[in-house]
This record gives structure tokens, C-alpha cells and sequence, in this order.
């Protein structure tokens, strides 16, 4: 099964590694090679496929912003769901990480920018 790829940022901790959304709930660390070191799940069956995702600048961090308008924080460390943050209600389309700040943005079809000190 072929699903499409929204995402590939390259992983601060190792640069052989990157972090690859794609189009489900699982959002995966993986080699250079493709093979999957980690991956990450929001745990949601139905509407909580990822549509962006971005690492913090350290790499400690993964955020996931679903199409349940959710922001979703993953530990790359633990590899656990950390955090998770009702990002707008309707309409989420993406996010991005300030790379010297400890700030989100998250936008969305309809509303406002929103910055999210995590």
C-alpha cells in the first residue's frame, strides 16, 4: 500500500536520520536507507491522520498537527505522546517551529495564526 508523504525534515540528532509524515497517524523516524528506527502514533483510528509535522531544533521534540485540528507532541527520546493540544476547531492546515525560540505556529483554512509556547 502506497500512502503519500507530506513531510521529510531532517532529524537534529543524527544526520542520517529523518522524520517522515505521511498521510496516516503514525509519523516514523528512519535511516537514510529507509529502514524505520521509530515511530510515533497518535493512537487515533478515524480523523487523525497526520497532515504536518515538524521537529524541534534540538530533535527532542516532534509536533504532528492532525486533520482533527489537534497538535500532537511526541519525545523522541521516550517515544511517547507527551502532549496533546486542541489546535483550532475546524480546518488545520500546518505548522512550523521558530528556529531559535521555544514557539509553534499553527494555521488553519478559517481563523487566526496561533503561536504555542510548548
Amino acid at each position: 500500500m502506497d500512502v503519500a508523504i507530506n513531510s521529510v525534515h531532517l532529524f537534529p540528532q543524527n544526520p542520517d536520520s529523518v522524520v517522515v509524515c505521511n498521510r496516516s497517524s503514525t509519523v516514523y523516524l528512519m535511516t537514510m536507507q529507509g529502514l524505520v528506527v521509530k515511530s510515533f502514533a497518535s493512537g487515533k483510528r478515524e480523523g487523525g491522520d497526520f497532515l504536518s509535522c515538524v521537529v524541534s531544533p534540538r530533535g527532542e521534540y516532534i509536533y504532528c498537527l492532525g486533520e482533527d485540528s489537534t497538535l500532537y507532541c511526541f519525545g523522541t527520546a521516550s517515544g511517547k505522546l507527551e502532549h496533546v493540544v486542541p489546535a483550532h476547531e475546524k480546518g488545520a492546515i500546518g505548522l512550523n517551529h521558530h528556529p531559535h525560540r521555544n514557539l509553534i505556529a499553527t494555521w488553519a483554512e478559517q481563523g487566526p495564526l496561533l503561536c504555542w509556547k510548548p
